[in-house]
């Protein structure tokens, strides 16, 4: 198990668990429709995205200056890398 920050480009993994996180200025991401969430909330707003235990998201770019890009069900999302760390998976080997 790890965090989904640690994953590199192209790896799958499943979500085993999202961490409960604390308010931290410009924590988020940000979804291609302009959503976005912040500390205490982004746990309910991940949930709303489709980030929930069991599910399946790939690391579409993982590059440390920027968001992480992934794909979950089939939408990309941008996530702050401060999110990234507190989703926890099990990567999937191919």
């Amino acid at each position: 198990m790890a965090p989904l920050g640690m994953l590199g480009k192209g790896e799958v993994g499943e979500i085993v668990n999202l961490r409960p996180g604390r308010h931290h200025a410009g924590a988020g991401f940000q979804h291609g429709h302009g959503h976005h969430a912040h500390g205490r909330n982004s746990g309910k707003r991940l949930a709303d995205m489709g980030f929930s235990v069991g599910q399946n998201i790939e690391v579409i770019e993982n590059n440390p200056a920027m968001p992480m890009l992934v794909r979950v069900h089939d939408s990309r999302v941008a996530i702050d890398r401060t999110i990234a760390m507190r989703i926890m998976v099990r990567r999937i080997l191919e």
